[in-house]
């Protein structure tokens, strides 16, 4: 029944974009834990809307993603309670074995919530990227309390027969090995197909199907005359370049002057580190920061997010100035634009 209402090529396409998006959120979510993640391997398959429920795992968290622009609708993501443990562990700096969180509490399910934010927001991106149109989406609510009132609510809410439910392996160097389930409309599935597989495209494939077929049943002899007299008609010409004329300096610099007036942030780094959420949360008037800079050491100015000279902090007056001892080479600038892309 599920190959009838979204056939095997539909399912595939929304099998490969959830594993393209997934796959960007993994990333996301390795560089919270500090471990390797695979989100990877979906299985995709139709359901009845009364099914649905008998789908969810025993005790699980509820991520609800809403498509406001490119795409429009919204589905579910279920992760289970024990899976979340160990995330939120490991966040904190656990090893995701043991000191594992009891319950998950308004500081754990803010910590999981800010992971779904940044695993949703990088899967969003790599949909763009793989769809070719620009897609956001509302900042994903993950509920923990009552989640299973919420799905009811939600699909009570849902006017259609049949949903489409991907299936993910989730792999968390050492600690997880689970799955993850998302829900999405069979409308909203459609909607996404539709895009990748435009009707026309598709009678195009048809129609070029049925034409490659008549060249094979046409007899070889008379292919050969055919193709020999399109070829006599065929004029060949050699290509005529048009000769660029060379810009004068006086032009380079009228094309220059016109970015002068373009204004582009600049900031001056002290240093960076890293912190835990638990480290954060701690945090408050009085607590010290250590950087990963020496006193003495030069800091960074950045212009537009790229790495442009390094100096050292003077005060005039009463405020903060830098002195520029060194203008970075085009190949570091490279390299940090580089490092500001990842």
């Amino acid at each position: 029944m599920s190959e009838e209402i979204l056939s095997a090529q539909e399912r595939d396409v929304v099998g490969e974009l959830g594993n393209i998006s997934m796959g960007s959120a993994a990333t996301a979510l390795s560089g919270l834990l500090g471990k390797r993640v695979e989100i990877t391997v979906p299985e995709v398959e139709v359901v009845a809307k009364e099914k649905v429920p008998e789908l969810f795992p025993e005790r699980h968290l509820l991520v609800r993603v809403v498509y406001q622009e490119g795409l429009r609708g919204e589905n579910l993501l279920f992760v289970k309670e024990e899976d979340a443990k160990v995330m939120v562990n490991l966040m904190m700096g656990g090893d995701g074995k043991e000191g594992l969180p009891e319950v998950l509490g308004e500081i754990e399910v803010s910590a999981i919530s800010e992971a779904m934010n940044q695993m949703m927001g990088s899967a969003c991106t790599a949909m763009s990227d793989f769809l070719g149109r620009r897609i956001n989406i509302s900042p994903p609510e993950t509920i923990w309390q009552d989640a299973e009132a919420a799905e009811r609510t939600w699909l009570e809410a849902q006017k259609e027969p049949f949903f489409v439910v991907v299936h993910f392996r989730l792999s968390v160097e050492g600690v997880i090995d689970s799955t993850m389930l998302q829900i999405v409309p069979l409308s909203f599935a459609r909607e996404i197909v539709a895009v990748l597989l435009p009707e026309e495209a598709a009678k195009e494939e048809v129609s070029a199907g049925v034409g490659s077929a008549k060249v094979q049943e046409e007899p070889l002899e008379e292919r050969g005359r055919r193709e020999e007299k399109e070829r006599a008609k065929v004029k060949a010409q050699p290509v005529e370049f048009v000769e660029f004329k060379k810009r004068g300096e006086s032009q380079e610099r009228a094309n220059l002057e016109l970015l002068f007036d373009v204004t582009l942030p600049l900031v001056v780094e002290l240093g960076r580190t890293r912190l835990s959420v638990r480290e954060i949360l701690d945090l408050g008037p009085g607590s010290i920061i250590e950087l990963d800079k020496l006193a003495g050491e030069p800091v960074d100015l950045y212009v537009n997010d790229v790495l442009f000279a390094r100096g050292e902090v003077v005060v005039i007056e009463e405020n903060f100035g830098i002195r520029i001892t060194e203008i970075v080479s085009p190949e570091e600038r490279m390299r940090s634009i580089r490092e500001t892309r990842i």
